[in-house]
């Protein structure tokens, strides 16, 4: 049986049994409401069974380098350097919250890409390392023994430094920033389209960056509109600061982000962060001559790079989907034993069987 309904309702109908399968987003909540359904408190029982598998896609925190620079140049390092403010706030804060939101559903990564691709960085590879997690000097901010309370701290005086090397003043005697360098501002936004309500992965997330900066005299300004296409038309009109998003490589395997990073993309509506860096441009277009894997991961590394140091894009979360079936329906032996990204129990749709 298939049905339209609203997501929200999905999981309901398979145990209800007005629908015998769905292709649902994985969250703490979705996983808790389907082990409800079995006696055995799991996700896979006597009633619902379900089989997850990465998002070819990803979670992350957008800036517009048009609209957070120094001086109306945002590629210099002061500009940079404003937005690692930010973004280092914004990383230290991602694991408590994606845990919060995800549970077991998804996991905070540290590269603007889908865990899921052959292009993706592994903890493996030589120059692998951790979204903003080293000062303005170069050193790191955290060391493995740090409690999340340290870390938050440890962050919020990495940040200090960041906004003071970007050129913001700072006073000690009340240790606040009291004015921003030309150019720059005291007061930004970041837009979440929760359509007004709290269930987002990032609303939590920029909740403890908007406290974290209020100690420092610096305003965040949670804009979360009751229609969240509002978001994409602001981005549209290219007058956005920060936003809360997740990217879709749809069925592609494919790592090419041309689109998103290219500087020509700026006025076209795909390179929302206005990032325009000509080494990355010649790396963008080099990875798409080549059909060489290594050398294209090697590329796209150091077009990930980049992006990171630009600090237009704190990676976030890679979520898992879930296919949920009706035990008691469907002949589970019968699907896709190992579904993965991109290949799915569609492809092997003729193998399908009820009870």
């Amino acid at each position: 049986q298939w049905r339209e309904t609203n997501s929200t309702d999905m999981v309901a109908g398979i145990g209800t049994g007005t629908a015998d399968m769905a292709n649902i987003a994985g969250s703490l909540a979705t996983l808790e409401e389907i082990a409800s359904y079995n006696s055995n408190g799991e996700t896979t029982g006597e009633v619902l069974s379900t089989f997850l598998y990465d998002n070819n896609g990803y979670g992350y925190v957008g800036m517009n380098a048009a609209t957070m620079n120094v001086g109306g140049d945002p590629g210099s390092a002061a500009s940079k350097n404003l937005r690692k403010g930010f973004a280092t706030l914004f990383a230290v804060y991602r694991d408590i919250c994606c845990d919060s939101y995800y549970g077991d559903a998804a996991k905070v990564i540290q590269y603007p890409i889908s865990d899921a691709s052959w292009g993706a960085p592994k903890e493996t590879d030589d120059g692998y390392s951790l979204a903003y997690s080293v000062d303005v000097d170069g050193n790191p901010i955290y060391t493995s023994d740090m409690t999340d309370e340290q870390r938050f701290d440890a962050a919020l005086q990495a940040a200090i430094g960041f906004f003071q090397a970007a050129g913001y003043t700072w006073d000690d005697a009340t240790g606040t920033f009291t004015a921003a360098p030309e150019g720059a501002q005291m007061a930004y936004e970041v837009i979440i389209p929760a359509n007004g309500g709290e269930d987002h992965p990032a609303y939590l997330l920029c909740e403890y960056v908007r406290s974290a900066l209020e100690t420092i005299g610096i305003t965040l300004t949670i804009n979360n509109p009751s229609d969240s296409n509002q978001m994409w038309t602001t981005i549209d009109a290219r007058t956005h600061n920060m936003y809360t998003a997740a990217f879709s490589f749809g069925g592609s395997p494919d790592p090419d982000c041309y689109d998103r990073y290219y500087s020509g993309e700026i006025d076209s509506g795909n390179n929302n962060n206005a990032i325009s860096d000509p080494t990355l441009d010649e790396l963008l277009l080099n990875g798409r001559i080549s059909a060489d894997q290594s050398y294209r991961r090697a590329i796209y590394k150091e077009a990930l790079d980049i992006v990171r140091d630009w600090a237009v894009e704190v990676p976030y979360y890679q979520r898992q989907n879930i296919y949920v079936y009706s035990t008691e329906r469907v002949n589970v032996d019968t699907i896709t034993p190992d579904i993965t990204t991109f290949w799915d129990w569609q492809h092997d749709l003729e193998k399908l069987e009820m009870n």
